[in-house]
């Protein structure tokens, strides 16, 4: 029964069972669509309350890795992601597949980074640092990123900057309260629980949302699939090899690729329900990554064996 149990509450086991339950409930998951903001703020309260901002003095180790993370997250894999949604879907009648790619390379890293880079032995202090500085810089690049790409018509910023307030200052606000030595112990030991099954239930109205499309448009779901093999695993990979050229360290490697490739398919489908509810091809996108994030972490470690070995 205990090992039963442990293979239910599994990271893997509920993140896959995330994307059948989703596919299989469909158009009946909406209700939790609507409440899909809440879910992701409650799971970023549990998510961050590990995080100290003491571990960010002397300045240096909050800015390096916060600098790198931009650069990777945002730069590098953000506009690539773009480029290649406009190649495809720049024109009517596949315009929101395009929305859906933006708001996804606008969204902050996702969390999964931390848990991912730890189980791989990456550099756990670049993970965390770089996963909740980007959270913060977020609250200036994920509105510009959409007046720039989208125009204020589409996505008013400020009604953006109200749902990353939701999503990311409230909670690191309430967080803070729960790092109260008397509290600690008992959210620490609920954290990992609460952030898997929250997740499960952000990802489910993702999958459901977006089911009919994935059933009745296999084109545009095998060019979004082509898109982001080749911007994750294509230039993941490619990006590790050639760092590991240059003589940087394992530990970062691993850290500084799950940190490029890995965006918050939580955060862009929450904004793709609050600001198009009626068409489910901008969460698309959403859906789509929320699949291959959950295969990175295990053709990657394939990755490492592979190349460590020969």
């Amino acid at each position: 029964m205990q090992q039963l149990l442990k293979i239910i509450n599994h990271r893997d086991f509920v993140l896959t069972l995330a994307l059948v339950v989703g596919l299989i409930m469909g158009e009946s998951t909406r209700f939790l669509a609507e409440i899909s903001v809440y879910t992701l703020a409650l799971v970023m309260v549990f998510a961050t309350t590990g995080f100290s901002f003491s571990s960010w003095w002397p300045p240096r180790n909050a800015l390096l890795p916060i600098g790198w993370s931009t650069l990777l997250n945002y730069l590098v894999f953000g506009l690539s992601i773009i480029l290649l949604g406009w190649l495809f879907f720049g024109n009517e009648p596949y315009f929101n597949y395009y929305i859906g790619i933006v708001l996804l390379a606008a969204a902050p890293p996702g969390p999964s980074v931390i848990p991912f880079a730890t189980m791989l032995r990456g550099d756990d202090n670049f993970s965390v640092t770089g996963v909740f500085g980007l959270h913060l810089v977020a609250m200036l690049f994920t509105p510009l990123m959409l007046f720039v790409f989208l125009g204020e018509s589409l996505i008013n910023p400020t009604a953006i900057l109200k749902i990353m307030v939701q999503l990311i200052v409230i909670p690191l606000v309430v967080s803070r309260f729960l790092r109260h030595p008397k509290v600690l112990p008992a959210v620490s030991y609920a954290r990992d629980t609460v952030i898997k099954w929250g997740f499960f239930l952000v990802i489910v109205p993702i999958m459901g949302m977006s089911a009919s499309v994935f059933f009745s448009e296999p084109g545009p779901v095998l060019i979004i699939s082509a898109m982001f093999i080749f911007s994750m695993y294509v230039m993941g990979f490619g990006y590790h090899i050639l760092m590991d050229k240059l003589g940087y360290g394992r530990p970062f490697l691993i850290s500084s690729t799950l940190m490029m490739v890995t965006k918050s398919s939580a955060f862009s489908a929450v904004a793709a329900f609050t600001f198009f509810r009626t068409e489910p091809m901008v969460a698309l996108p959403s859906a789509v990554v929320s699949v291959f994030v959950t295969l990175f972490i295990i053709v990657y470690s394939w990755f490492l064996k592979w190349y460590e070995r020969k």
